[in-house]
């Protein structure tokens, strides 16, 4: 065994707040001591003296003696080494590899990794242009037919083989005229519910009056009131201009909410109570922004409650996004007015809504137009009706995640024109056109007395 050094305790770990202190006070707790001991186990002819005696020659007795023990070990065949009397340390600043930058290769390094950057920013941008373009071409394959397509071709119901045979065009099986059919009694529905509310919202106006003694007059184009009576007061108005708006909207609800989901009714008749609360809905909606714009009809409670021009402004905003929102989730209730289920398919229920809401709208506004001519426009409260409708009919193209409900145990399997609507249609069409041309005056007297009994 070696006699180097001598048996080492394991040192304790210490922890850091005793290290910073020893530190401070200038204890080194790393430094270890090297001992010239012989070790543990001693040789045989081990002598203490010799040990001790060694010591001492080893161990400097001045400055100059351990000066001169500098000196052992080196190599003096070359000359004498200059030994320096007192060593003192010196700090040695450490060289630095890192060169000044000057101001002129910072500027052209800046302008480089600008032009790096630009660069950078180019094949992005050309990355994205191609990932677009790739993407609309892949959508573009994917696609199908388009909107004007979807909208404007005829059902596909046919085969092949049907397809590949000249088919008459009055025939059930022909597609042109299975579309014909739809927009025809949509058509007469449409006109026939509209003279049907147009009736109810004035009547009642015209009822309410009367129990204040003031008699008005009923026209196909508007209802005149005597403006000079001295009955008229703010309260009357009020309710003469306010009640009909409100009984049109809580019948509505009620047509659209209860009478609709009703099993029994099914295709034409699902139709008709669809568009008599459209029409409902649209004589207390449509009629607050048309009233307040021509200063009639239901405009009456907004001046008559003294309401500034942003709340007129905010009211009609708000009424035509509510016929809107009702637009938008009517779409489920116009596919289950369909008497068949490959109408309410997803490829096939844009087709079916345009001839079924779309078209017959514009039709029949038009001809309504035709009827009141000429007094549209010297009486335009209820002509602004007719364009107001367009929130509940185009918002339906847009939803088209609904999952409709048919009850076709009762629907006709054959399609034809509904002469009954058709009858139906040109007698009311006539009587507003040709009666209430003339004016029907409406008065309602009411006469109570109390008197004691003769005995």
């Amino acid at each position: 065994m070696s006699n180097r050094g001598h048996h080492r305790r394991k040192r304790r770990k210490r922890n850091a707040v005793q290290v910073f202190l020893d530190r401070l006070r200038g204890r080194d707790s790393y430094r270890r001591h090297r001992s010239n001991f012989p070790g543990i186990h001693l040789p045989n002819d081990y002598d203490d003296g010799e040990w001790k005696n060694k010591q001492k020659e080893i161990t400097p007795s001045s400055p100059e003696e351990a000066a001169g023990t500098e000196d052992l070990g080196r190599d003096f065949s070359k000359g004498k080494s200059e030994v320096s009397e007192k060593s003192e340390y010196k700090h040695v600043k450490p060289t630095s590899y890192r060169r000044k930058k000057s101001w002129f290769k910072s500027i052209r390094r800046y302008f480089r990794t600008r032009e790096l950057r630009r660069e950078e920013r180019m094949k992005n941008k050309l990355k994205r242009a191609r990932r677009r373009k790739s993407q609309k071409e892949y959508r573009k394959m994917n696609a199908g037919p388009g909107l004007g397509k979807r909208l404007f071709t005829w059902s596909d119901e046919l085969s092949d083989e049907g397809k590949a045979k000249k088919v008459p065009l009055l025939s059930q099986r022909s597609p042109v005229y299975r579309n014909l059919t739809i927009a025809i009694n949509s058509l007469m529905v449409f006109m026939l519910t509209y003279v049907l509310v147009y009736l109810f919202y004035w009547l009642t106006s015209m009822l309410v009056a009367s129990f204040y003694g003031l008699d008005s007059t009923l026209y196909f184009y508007d209802l005149k009131f005597n403006n000079h009576s001295p009955l008229w007061d703010r309260f009357n108005i009020l309710l003469v201009t306010g009640i009909p708006p409100f009984f049109c909207l809580f019948l509505g609800l009620f047509l659209y909410k209860v009478l609709f989901k009703n099993s029994r009714f099914v295709g034409l008749q699902k139709l008709f109570i669809l568009w008599s609360s459209f029409h409902l809905f649209n004589h207390f909606f449509g009629a607050l922004p048309s009233g307040i714009v021509t200063a009639e009809g239901f405009g009456y409670v907004a001046a008559w409650m003294y309401m500034n021009t942003a709340f007129k402004f905010l009211f009609s905003l708000v009424s035509l996004f509510a016929l809107g929102v009702i637009g938008f989730y009517s779409a489920k209730h116009i596919l289950e007015t369909s008497d068949s289920l490959h109408r309410i398919k997803a490829s096939n229920r844009l087709p079916f809504m345009l001839y079924q809401t779309a078209i017959p709208w514009l039709v029949g506004t038009i001809i309504m137009l035709l009827v009141r001519i000429p007094h549209n426009f010297d009486y335009p409260y209820e002509t602004l009706m007719f364009f107001s409708m367009v929130f509940l009919v185009i918002p339906p193209f847009f939803n088209e995640k609904v999952k409709p409900k048919l009850n076709l145990l009762k629907a006709k399997k054959r399609r034809t024109i509904n002469i009954g609507y058709v009858a139906m249609m040109i007698i009311f069409l006539a009587f507003l056109r040709i009666m209430l041309g003339i004016g029907l005056h409406f008065l309602i007297k009411i006469s109570i007395s109390i008197t004691p009994a003769v005995t």
